[in-house]
């Protein structure tokens, strides 16, 4: 629960506690509170209804439950309010709408407009039927329920429901109360729902503001420690939780980054900006991947396969990581290419190597590249004029050299040598001879293995 991994921790809940094994009264103490900080009031309520049989003569279990039927109460009380408010605001919105439509389109609207907010006063009707089934003398809930049903205009209902009010009141209140105190009660109530509400957004855009300035300041660990603070006292909002995302992935902890953009989600999965803020933190995670590997891969040419084996394969793992953002991206395909090369994964550099062709049929891989210009370094001097005996040699590299992990070793320890070799070489006279007569024995070896191959 506190790494906000709440379904797990419910599915955990419940694998785990049952009547047989029953969960004991410090655990249901702590688990209660947490899922207060997270405003599921509904869990904690069915949780405790279930733990109330579990010990039936506990006092502490009892006590937990009423307070959770307490607080279930009092949030779907405010629930009901809240979307009548909506139903509200939203009907002022459709007026004003409709005034700027012409004659034709008016009645569509409307009738569009009274589908919305019937099921606005529905959701509100269902949220206080499910109060009253907790207290079913509540006057508030019957106050709303009674509310939903004059927006309907089924007076016989309301005047049913005025009168159980009405009977209810004196035992609570010891006197009569009238509809217009009731009325005006009601009314009070609002406003003060909605001066709360206006207090709340007043705070939530400081803290905003606050906390953007830390993370344009750079102080990313007080960014994250800052949000989990309010979040504990005040409820979760988007733009703190983006904020959260984006100094983890500044601290480079992609893990955490994710897992704030998907509680982001959870909250509002259309907003445009949870999107741009995901998108971003992948790019960032994109050109670092590619920068690793570009780093581990040079290192790996540099040592060669038998040194440079740990390299390589950090280099594949960047790379793999790097195209899940981008798979058709032929430079990262190029360079995973050579390190299945080099790393003798045979069946995979096929793989690649046809995902490269359809991509781009002319497209020359790095490794095939150097495998025909550079890597026959002492072959093309000593043969310098004879092309088709060098491309022996190069036939030979690639059909027989490459295709073991001794060979490859040999291979990257001749790149390594032979260019120092060849230019000291190149300024004694005699030395192109001498190496045709070194590379002779090679040369029919050369010829057997073409013959039986070919």
């Amino acid at each position: 629960m506190r790494s906000r991994e709440h379904s797990s921790a419910l599915k955990l809940y419940h694998k785990s506690f049952s009547a047989e094994c029953p969960a004991d009264p410090e655990f249901l103490d702590s688990f209660y509170i947490e899922l207060n900080k997270v405003n599921m009031h509904e869990v904690a309520y069915e949780i405790l209804k279930e733990a109330v049989n579990w010990h039936p003569d506990n006092d502490q279990v009892e006590e937990l439950y009423k307070n959770a039927t307490g607080i279930y109460y009092d949030s779907l009380v405010l629930h009901g309010n809240n979307l009548l408010y909506e139903r509200d605001d939203k009907e002022a919105k459709f007026t004003e709408s409709i005034k700027k439509a012409d004659s034709l389109a008016r009645e569509k609207m409307r009738e569009e407009n009274d589908k919305i907010l019937s099921a606005v006063v529905q959701k509100a009707m269902a949220t206080y039927r499910k109060a009253l089934d907790l207290r079913d003398d509540s006057i508030p809930a019957l106050s709303g329920l009674m509310r939903c049903h004059q927006i309907l205009g089924e007076n016989e209902i309301v005047e049913e429901i005025n009168s159980r009010i009405e009977e209810l009141s004196p035992a609570l209140r010891s006197r009569e109360k009238s509809r217009q105190e009731l009325a005006r009660e009601a009314e009070l109530a609002e406003e003060e729902r909605k001066r709360e509400a206006a207090r709340e957004l007043e705070l939530e855009e400081s803290a905003v503001n606050n906390i953007r300035k830390l993370f344009q300041d750079k102080k990313f660990h007080d960014v994250i420690k800052l949000v989990d603070e309010l979040h504990l006292s005040y409820r979760t909002t988007v733009p703190l939780l983006l904020l959260k995302a984006k100094s983890f992935a500044e601290l480079r902890r992609f893990r955490a980054a994710d897992q704030t953009i998907s509680e982001a989600e959870h909250h509002n999965r259309n907003i445009n900006e949870v999107l741009e803020v995901k998108n971003s933190i992948n790019e960032t995670k994109y050109g670092i991947l590619c920068k690793a590997a570009d780093v581990y891969l040079h290192k790996a040419l540099e040592l060669g396969l038998s040194l440079g084996e740990g390299h390589f394969r950090r280099a594949q793992k960047c790379i793999g990581k790097a195209l899940e953002f981008v798979p058709d991206n032929i430079d990262l395909l190029d360079k995973l290419y050579t390190t299945q090369k080099y790393l003798g994964q045979v069946e995979d550099s096929y793989k690649t190597k046809a995902l490269i062709y359809v991509l781009n049929k002319k497209f020359v891989t790095a490794f095939d590249r150097e495998s025909s210009a550079s890597l026959c370094f002492i072959a093309s001097f000593a043969y310098h004029d004879e092309p088709d005996i060098v491309n022996e040699f190069r036939w030979f590299r690639r059909e027989f050299l490459l295709t073991s992990r001794f060979g490859m070793a040999l291979n990257c320890f001749y790149v390594r040598n032979s260019p120092a070799i060849t230019t000291k070489a190149a300024k004694i006279a005699f030395s192109r001879r001498f190496f045709r007569a070194i590379l002779y024995p090679v040369r029919l070896i050369i010829g057997i293995l073409q013959h039986f191959v070919c």
